[in-house]
């Protein structure tokens, strides 16, 4: 069983994760909790308008996710990209995301790599080495 504690370390993990991974293609993208906002959302790219909801759970269903996506909307009416990049234990990252073809819009679910372009990395450590 995972601690309080535990889990929300892994979870701030996995939110540096990923905005290390898309600085690569978002080079303005921030992280809300690190900079003192509280937002409903963790990441988010000013100069693309793109938003993302980051999520590091043992599973999560397809209800939890459109729920997830439906908030995401409602708390930012005027992103032009809403993102839900979530992780399951020892599984690569995945994008929840809107897309429209021929006026029909359709929910997505791909590997990070496949919708951004890059490899989704783990961010270098931020601990001083002892010597």
């Amino acid at each position: 069983m995972v601690s309080r504690r535990a889990a929300k370390s892994k979870g701030s993990q996995f939110e540096m994760d990923c905005a290390y991974s898309l600085k690569k293609v978002y080079s303005d993208i921030i992280r809300l909790g690190s900079e003192g906002f509280q937002m409903q959302f963790d990441l988010q790219s000013d100069a693309e308008e793109a938003v993302f909801e980051c999520k590091r759970l043992k599973g999560l269903s397809w209800n939890q996710l459109v729920k997830l996506y439906d908030k995401l909307i409602d708390v930012t009416p005027t992103a032009q990209k809403r993102y839900i990049l979530f992780q399951s234990n020892r599984q690569p990252c995945l994008v929840f995301y809107e897309t429209s073809d021929d006026d029909c819009w359709e929910f997505k679910i791909k590997e990070f790599e496949s919708v951004f372009g890059v490899p989704f990395e783990k961010h270098p450590s931020t601990r001083v080495k002892k010597k």
